[in-house]
């Protein structure tokens, strides 16, 4: 199946952030839930392998957007020939956009792949989670591939792409993590290297990346969580 999802912000009158394009097919509905917050809300099951979700973000200058989900997303293999399912997002941004959805949970024979392209303007703000589980209580892991892609001014800030599961090339156990999160903040000044147990932050131009990884989701989220603070300790 397909699914588009576009969302246009611009700044209005009195600071206001104003929407006027919030539009949803296929699979997820979008629905604006703040003065300038728009939830995803899935409306069937899945993905499945062979889907297709593409998110367009734009905001404009002097706009602000926060994008979440309702719930945890999970990814199921198709029935018949192995396909991956696909979710693309893509920003446009010039204003301050924050995107955070809830976790994806790759199940046992799945393979997710996200994608996360971003075109910045100069002055312009991203925040930005990925929080990934490999495979239900129970069973054996999925596979989660997932690119970021992020450019400022047509400069190359960040480009990067992490593979986990069975099949992937870096997932070799003992050294198989089955949970990951990585949030990438640009625009609010650069932050030094910081670590924690199985997490990093690492300088980029203008704002830091952090990854953690381990066995369990909630405490990867908290390490990242934890090198965003700012008593975290910096190394450099």
């Amino acid at each position: 199946m397909k699914t588009v999802v576009e969302v246009v912000a611009r700044a209005g009158p009195g600071g206001r952030t104003v929407l006027p394009v919030v539009r949803a097919s296929g699979q997820l509905a979008v629905r604006r839930t703040g003065p300038s917050t728009v939830h995803l809300v899935a409306t069937a099951f899945g993905p499945l392998g062979g889907d297709d979700v593409e998110v367009s973000l734009v905001v404009e200058d002097g706009a602000v957007l926060t994008v979440r989900s309702v719930a945890a997303a999970i990814a199921l293999p198709a029935r018949g020939e192995p396909l991956p399912s696909v979710q693309r997002i893509h920003a446009s941004v010039a204003g301050a956009l924050d995107v955070g959805l809830e976790p994806t949970v790759v199940a046992a024979r799945a393979h997710h792949v996200a994608v996360l392209t971003a075109e910045l303007a100069d002055g312009a703000v991203l925040t930005a989670t990925e929080q990934v589980l490999l495979g239900r209580t129970g069973e054996q892991p999925g596979r989660w591939t997932g690119t970021t892609r992020i450019e400022r001014a047509s400069r190359p800030l960040l480009h990067t792409t992490v593979g986990l599961g069975p099949g992937a090339a870096a997932w070799l156990p003992p050294v198989a993590p089955r949970a990951y999160a990585t949030t990438v903040h640009l625009g609010d000044g650069e932050s030094g290297v910081g670590t924690g147990e199985d997490a990093v932050r690492l300088p980029l131009p203008g704002g830091w990346v952090t990854t953690a990884w381990g066995a369990e989701l909630h405490r990867v989220v908290a390490a990242v969580e934890s090198l965003t603070d700012p008593g975290a300790r910096v190394t450099a």
